[in-house]
């Protein structure tokens, strides 16, 4: 694996990438680079073009224009690429009839990976109590953990990953994620595309913002955090009487300062943008403020941005220019 100390090239380098992936779609003009033990991540709204790039850097599409160059070397010459990359996909099946170790060792046989890594590797992941079970049988996030372990196996410098912790519990989540924290601080430089604001906290050093095809130049990690950040309460009013008197006692909360930052009409309702910080047990404070005031709401939600929400977002906050 690549030397988190030196100050080689990076291990990922994307120049003015583009690709048509149909009449109406295409990435246009994408430049960014992976360092060996960084993290960066490809968010954007549906449709923005996230599979798609990864796809490209994994050598899986060629390019229409542009470059990607992995270790020096561009994908389509995959013989030399194969050893630089592991790559692990948003789904993909495992056989019947295959115990952990029976696949791992296949694995490793594939890849050309030294065979005495079988212990290190089921150790990583921690699936040693699972060694002789079938992989088809194991969990959700045991499978995930297993497909990385393998994306791994030949020691990469970059690993490739679509939506790791798609359709996961949070406490499977949480231990691929920190499977994949161990993998950057040995050295691995991880490129990961991304809807979850928990992946980018645990992973990312820096950030692909696509909208479109397009990317929004200068998105930082921080401002997409922060965005993030952002939750709000929406309550909506029993009755019309209920909704003007709604209205009034919202617009007391805001000028009161503190808690609520400001507040927005919605239908039936209105929508209470919060201040920073933790907001935990937040929505039963403000409903137990509104009842106090005598208003009757028919229902109140709490709401946190999504990724894709805060695309949309810093996508509002742009001039036209700053979108290559």
């Amino acid at each position: 694996m690549a030397d988190t100390t030196s100050t080689a090239a990076p291990v990922l380098s994307v120049s003015r990438l583009d690709h048509r992936v149909s009449p109406d779609f295409a990435l246009r003009s994408l430049t960014f680079s992976v360092h060996a033990g960084e993290g960066v991540a490809i968010i954007g709204t549906n449709g923005a073009g996230k599979t798609t790039l990864i796809r490209l850097v994994a050598g899986l599409l060629r390019p229409s224009g542009g470059e990607v160059r992995i270790c020096g070397t561009p994908p389509r010459r995959w013989g030399q690429v194969g050893r630089h990359i592991g790559y692990v996909q948003q789904a993909k099946d495992l056989p019947d009839g295959v115990s952990v170790e029976t696949y791992v060792k296949h694995q490793l046989k594939l890849r050309r990976a030294d065979p005495g890594r079988y212990e290190e590797l089921i150790a990583l992941a921690e699936l040693e109590q699972y060694r002789h079970q079938y992989v088809r049988s194991l969990s959700g996030g045991s499978q995930r953990k297993l497909h990385v372990i393998c994306a791994v196996a030949h020691r990469p410098d970059l690993l490739i990953l679509d939506e790791p912790t798609t359709g996961l519990d949070p406490t499977a989540r949480e231990t691929l994620l920190e499977l994949l924290g161990s993998l950057k601080k040995d050295g691995v430089g991880v490129l990961f595309a991304s809807h979850h604001r928990d992946e980018l906290v645990a992973l990312a050093d820096s950030v692909v913002v696509l909208h479109q095809g397009r990317q929004i130049q200068d998105a930082s990690l921080d401002a997409v955090t922060r965005w993030g950040e952002r939750s709000s309460l929406i309550l909506e009013a029993f009755t019309d009487e209920h909704l003007a008197r709604l209205h009034d006692w919202a617009g007391q909360e805001v000028q009161a300062g503190g808690l609520v930052r400001s507040v927005r009409a919605v239908d039936q309702g209105v929508r209470l943008d919060l201040s920073d910080g933790d907001h935990q047990g937040t929505l039963a404070e403000v409903v137990a403020r509104a009842h106090a005031a005598g208003l009757a709401l028919r229902s109140a939600s709490y709401f946190q941005p999504t990724l894709a929400d805060v695309v949309r977002s810093i996508v509002d906050q742009v001039e036209p220019e700053d979108i290559a």
